[in-house]
């Protein structure tokens, strides 16, 4: 039996942001992906900041661009 090829994982980890309250998002080729996008919780890192692990599941053609955003408090605009 053949098997079928495994989406690529690609990882957006956001470390050191305090109130905990995040808001990470991810764009193929400047639009929004909303499926096959898994978070942990959010983790208190013990010196009162706090992290996430936003995954996405994608299989990537040439030329795709990929950007995780991230949007909190602490920021005047996304980055």
């Amino acid at each position: 039996s053949s098997s079928l090829p495994q989406p690529d994982r690609l990882l957006c980890s956001v470390t050191g942001f305090y109130p905990a309250e995040v808001e990470v998002k991810w764009f193929r080729n400047g639009q929004e992906e909303t499926e096959r996008v898994v978070s942990t919780d959010v983790i208190q890192n013990g010196d009162w900041t706090y992290q996430v692990l936003v995954m996405l599941e994608s299989s990537p053609q040439r030329g795709d661009t990929y950007t995780c955003q991230v949007e909190h408090v602490s920021l005047q605009h996304p980055v």
